[in-house]
């Protein structure tokens, strides 16, 4: 009669059945890391301005504003945004909860713009006002270089 594979073969091969499983995985996982559109970026928005904000990514051929930041962001909050190279953004102010105005002039609500660029590490700044301060890894670095 035929010997049966005992405990400890069935367990060494389930083992190295789960390390290979485990490394399929990790090698699938890192192609897909690595073949990540070379014009994707990571973007940080920062809301400094004082008043809740929205983003809105401008659709390139039809205009069309698509609502990325569900429903807004809080004064003093950070919003993380995966986009591309060249895309653009307008932030709109929302009015105030509590008066119902924005803080523009005659209460109207301030935007203001900006565009993914090709640089890595950026951080879009809104500012007082609702203005946008677009800092990334080129602009950084110039700023640190010495005179």
């Amino acid at each position: 009669p035929k010997q049966m594979p005992s405990l400890h073969v069935h367990r060494r091969r389930r083992s190295l059945a789960m390390t290979l499983l485990i490394l399929a995985t990790l090698l699938l996982s890192a192609f897909k890391t690595t073949s990540a559109a070379p014009n994707e970026r990571a973007i940080s928005i920062v809301n400094e301005s004082g008043r809740r904000v929205e983003v809105y990514w401008i659709h390139p051929d039809t205009g069309e504003m698509v609502l990325q930041s569900t429903p807004d962001i809080l004064a003093g909050a950070t919003f993380a945004l995966n986009s591309y190279v060249g895309h653009a953004f307008e932030v709109r102010e929302l009015p105030a909860k509590k008066t119902a105005v924005c803080g523009g002039e005659g209460d109207v609500c301030r935007v203001d713009y900006f565009t993914v660029n090709e640089n890595s590490d950026q951080i879009i700044m809104i500012n007082e006002g609702v203005e946008i301060e677009h800092t990334d890894s080129k602009s950084n670095t110039e700023k640190s270089a010495p005179n």
